[in-house]
């Protein structure tokens, strides 16, 4: 052994070079078993929703990954038509209660043509934004294609999506029936139940507000069954002051601006001086004494709720103790 060493050391000196066979190091890796966690998918429409970055199993960071395709159930191409730009609304800046009208309304609003879905292109994130209220409720899978510094990879059905129609279209944070002394206090559904239907599609945004008695007998806005509570308190033109309401013989009709987007606007509102503050949007009305049968004072009635898209929505006070005056 200690020969040659001196040999080599010896021809290394007369000026030969020396070359060593040496395998290369491996650059990267890309695993065989590259998923996404949650597949299938579901996902509300017109609500923003995102997955997790795709499982690399392992594989080098970072990952490129790239929408290939998209067939629905029936094995129909759909990729044009889920990532074809669609307008949604989107605020540019706060809104407040001194934004009253369209117009100051409108400078606070943007409208925005914003694709309904999409793969980021580093990880993998699915991405699901408000236009996607523009597709038909159903199925489809996807197709990607990943790479990184050892590779490609294509994954045909990457992952499954369900698109499935907004579940949550309302909130009722809260109501209440009661009267000056406190004899009468209800808010329980027992007593006094809210009821909330939902009609999307509809042409613009309407709240349809009604009142009935516990034989389902409704009261009459237009004769002055329903009235605001005081010039202090919240009432439903105070969270939407750009329609007037109309009152008719069993409801009172108010349109709402037509954005598809959280409403109210605002949580803070001045009323005849008086500072109010709610996420959702409170609304204090009056029953004037003599209207019904079973009392002989007023009774203030409050709703507090949130609508989370646009549509119809009629909002139904049923007043379960209470006998409408003839």
């Amino acid at each position: 052994m200690k020969k040659y060493i001196n040999k080599i050391s010896i021809l290394a000196a007369a000026g030969f070079t020396l070359f060593f066979a040496c395998k290369r190091p491996e650059v990267g890796y890309l695993s065989d078993h590259i998923f996404y966690l949650v597949n299938p998918l579901r996902v509300e429409q017109g609500k923003t929703t995102y997955s997790s970055p795709i499982v690399g199993n392992g594989s080098s960071n970072p990952m490129q990954v790239k929408l290939m395709g998209a067939r629905d159930e029936q094995g129909n191409d759909v990729l044009t038509e889920i990532t074809t730009p669609r307008q949604i609304y989107t605020f540019v800046d706060q809104i407040t209660y001194e934004d009253n009208t369209l117009e100051k309304l409108g400078q606070k609003i943007r409208d925005s043509l914003v694709t309904p879905f999409q793969v980021n292109s580093i990880g993998g994130r699915l991405e699901f934004s408000a236009a996607t209220t523009y597709l038909p409720a159903g199925k489809f899978n996807i197709d990607v294609e990943v790479s990184n510094s050892k590779g490609t990879a294509s994954l045909k059905d990457a992952c499954e999506i369900e698109l499935v129609p907004l579940e949550t279209t309302h909130d009722i944070a809260y109501k209440r029936l009661n009267n000056q002394d406190g004899s009468i206090y209800y808010t329980d559904d027992a007593n006094v139940f809210v009821e909330v239907t939902h009609e999307s599609g509809t042409e613009g945004s309407w709240c349809i507000y009604k009142f009935l008695d516990k034989n389902g007998t409704p009261l009459n806005p237009a004769e002055g069954d329903i009235i605001r509570r005081s010039l202090t308190h919240p009432y439903f033109s105070d969270w939407n002051p750009y329609y007037p309401i109309t009152a008719t013989a069993n409801s009172l009709i108010h349109q709402m601006p037509d954005y598809g987007i959280t409403f109210p606007y605002y949580s803070v509102l001045y009323v005849g001086g008086s500072r109010w503050e709610d996420s959702n949007m409170r609304n204090d009305f009056r029953i004037p004494a003599g209207r019904l049968k079973e009392t002989d004072r007023d009774l203030f009635g409050l709703i507090s709720f949130k609508f989370y898209t646009s549509g119809t929505f009629t909002i139904t006070t049923h007043l379960r103790n209470f006998t409408k005056a003839d």
